[in-house]
């Protein structure tokens, strides 16, 4: 009888039996040097963030239909790295920079007055600026780079 896929106990057993039907055998020695080696590559490359897309989650900013994912934050310098998502017709108030701030839209649309920036676009807006009413017609997702900003939960 093949146990089913949930049934762990069955499968254990059924891995229990492979393993005693198996004769041992001695890796070639070269190969635990190259498991090493690749352990180590990893550690010294080892990034500072590892965030998959299936990680992490959105937070609502306080305004409707904004929604924010923290991708990475800098203890040392107060920078953080987010997406932003708007819904479409969604508004964020106007509001002071505390520091630089870098968008490029991803998706979608961002704007506010008569400027529209689109996808593929890249914005910087300097510390201590005051942007006004920011809104999205069709909707938009966001990769935000700031420090120090009222957007950091």
């Amino acid at each position: 009888m093949i146990p089913d896929r949930d049934d762990d106990a069955g499968l254990d057993l059924i891995f229990e039996r492979i393993g005693d039907s198996v004769e041992p055998a001695t890796p070639p020695s070269e190969l635990k040097r190259r498991i090493l080696a690749r352990v180590a590559a990893y550690e010294t490359l080892k990034p500072l963030a590892d965030l998959r897309s299936d990680e992490g989650e959105w937070r609502n900013i306080g305004a409707p239909g904004v929604e924010m994912r923290s991708l990475f934050s800098d203890l040392r310098t107060g920078r953080s790295t987010m997406l932003i998502r708007m819904d479409p017709g969604a508004r964020i108030p106007s509001h002071i920079h505390h520091d630089d701030e870098q968008c490029l839209v991803l998706e979608g649309d961002i704007g506010w007055g008569e400027l529209v920036y689109r996808k593929g676009d890249f914005i910087v807006m300097g510390k201590d600026t005051t942007h006004p009413e920011i809104q999205s017609r069709e909707g938009n997702l966001l990769l935000l780079v700031a420090g120090r900003n009222e957007f950091v939960l």
